[in-house]
């Protein structure tokens, strides 16, 4: 028996943990003790950064000991001890380096370090690039590095071309790695925008990046991070700022954009004329937001059934559009411009998708459950031609919704959007002032509803909508018959206040209640 090492039982070894976390909670609770007392007495000393640092090293997360450390160190700085305050910003900085090596996600500890370097005179960027590397080695994927590396190279400004080709090793170290991704994307766009075209990125990389993505895409299918930087590419596309219609009556002008812009635009870039004379007045967002999709204009202009009305548009490029208007009815007036949802690639970005496209048809051939595949596979023909292929990518769609039920909301969503996207063009090209759905999905949202604020009748009966999207319905400012029969409203305390002349809540059964005191403050007739 003698020499051998003695096995403590289970609740030895229990016992000896649990008095050895009461030890070190007694040193804790007393070392946080005396540095709330000394921060009460404001005794920003010394001896109150090393109590601080050693608790610290221990749990780096403690948010309010690095903000008692920042608060020592200026006042260092500001009763003038500069002669040690470098050395203080040295040793701030070890006990970083310290607590990372415990703790590399650790927010306040990367947060702390940021501040010295800000902080301090002297900073030396190259060692905190090294510093990244370093960490980067011991965990290739911790977004704290990655965002601390973002950070530092705003300040040293390296090559660009090495930040890049860094990623690309990285990346081919380990394709499953989200942060190498996002940083990639945000040099990319810096280090080859496509001058002559004005798309965020050169034809050749463009292309190429497909390339690359697709291959680490093709390794592990089920991998996420390569598809979702695929889908960035994807959008990474030119975009305009266009006029989508605009609508005169003697009360107001609406004026809908194809994206979000802010009040000096619509001032600066839109003219409206009545008989060649200019109308007169102040715009006004539909949502009373800094930024909007429709604007609105009062005027005091008088407008009659015999008027030539049009509007002029400063465009991006330099150029004058000018967009005609006809009478819709006696007093009002709408000018539709044409629309398109097409991506516009270049040539050579649209011959490498198609051939991506065929690579994924034949993976598809061998899984075809990947979700992430069929999804990639729909949103190529949807990029490549929308209109062409719409019926198989409705079909697709579909598909996901049954293979992938976890994100069948999300599957809805494009099915929506595409779906009326689709329908756009081609109402675009009648003189209806009606809005109804006209294909067998039911809707689940309202995009692109600022296309549609012309219409004096919109039909959104018999779809999926609840009352989250009743705020949007503001911008149907010239609608007098609504209905949002059979659907599922829980509530209207979101509707907008509308000129309605009538609107019907049949069939969203969940209203009773609340129907009857609405109908009470209704100027317009409620069908229930």
């Amino acid at each position: 028996m003698h020499g051998r090492v003695k096995v403590r039982t289970t609740e030895e070894e229990k016992a000896r943990k649990e008095k050895e976390r009461q030890e070190k909670l007694k040193v804790f609770e007393h070392a946080m003790q005396k540095i709330q007392q000394k921060r009460k007495d404001a005794e920003y000393d010394k001896d109150l950064l090393d109590l601080t640092g050693k608790v610290l090293s221990s749990n780096p997360d403690i948010y309010t000991l690095w903000n008692i450390r920042r608060e020592i160190l200026k006042i260092f700085k500001k009763n003038n001890e500069t002669e040690e305050l470098p050395q203080q910003y040295d040793a701030e900085l070890h006990l970083t380096e310290y607590c990372l090596k415990t703790n590399p996600k650790s927010y306040g500890a990367w947060h702390q370090r940021e501040w010295v370097l800000t902080t301090r005179n002297d900073p030396d960027w190259q060692k905190e690039l090294s510093l990244c590397n370093m960490y980067l080695k011991l965990d290739e994927r911790n977004f704290h590095t990655w965002d601390y590396r973002r950070f530092v190279v705003s300040k040293c400004n390296p090559s660009l071309k090495d930040e890049f080709d860094f990623t690309t090793d990285k990346l081919y170290d380990n394709f499953s790695n989200y942060s190498a991704w996002h940083y990639r994307s945000k040099i990319l766009v810096a280090l080859y925008p496509d001058l002559e075209g004005g798309r965020p990125i050169e034809d050749i990389h463009h292309k190429q990046e497909l390339k690359i993505v697709q291959s680490a895409a093709f390794t592990d299918p089920d991998d996420t991070s390569a598809w979702f930087y695929q889908r960035w590419l994807l959008g990474a596309v030119k975009t305009t700022t266009k006029v989508v219609v605009y609508v005169v009556t003697p009360v107001k002008i609406t004026i809908a954009f194809n994206k979000y812009v802010e009040h000096k635009y619509v001032g600066s870039k839109i003219r409206i004329f009545c008989n060649n004379n200019l109308v007169k007045g102040e715009w006004f967002s539909c949502t009373k937001n800094q930024f909007d999709v429709l604007w609105i204009l009062k005027h005091d202009t008088v407008i009659t059934e015999n008027d030539v009305i049009k509007m002029e548009y400063d465009m991006e490029d330099g150029n004058i559009q000018t967009i005609l208007s006809v009478k819709l009815n006696t007093n009002t007036y709408v000018g539709k411009n044409e629309i398109s949802f097409e991506r516009k690639y270049s040539k050579p970005v649209v011959e490498e998708l198609t051939t991506q496209l065929l690579a994924c048809r034949q993976l598809l051939a061998m899984e075809p459950d990947n979700k992430w595949t069929l999804l990639t596979t729909t949103v190529f023909l949807h990029c490549i031609d929308a209109k062409q292929n719409h019926k198989e990518v409705i079909k697709n769609l579909h598909t996901l919704k049954t293979i992938d039920k976890l994100r069948a909301g999300y599957y809805d969503d494009l099915l929506t959007k595409w779906s009326i996207e689709d329908q756009l063009s081609m109402d675009y090209v009648n003189d209806s002032d009606c809005f109804k759905i006209m294909f067998k999905d039911k809707i689940t949202s309202l995009p692109h509803l600022q296309y549609y604020s012309y219409c004096e009748t919109v039909d959104l009966s018999n779809q999926n909508l609840t009352s989250n999207i009743l705020p949007s319905l503001i911008i149907l400012q010239h609608c007098k018959k609504l209905s949002l029969e059979n659907n599922k409203l829980k509530t209207l305390s979101n509707l907008p206040n509308l000129n309605l002349e009538v609107i019907n809540l049949k069939g969203n059964t969940e209203l009773a209640q609340e129907v009857e005191l609405f109908k009470k403050k209704c100027n317009y007739t409620v069908i229930y």
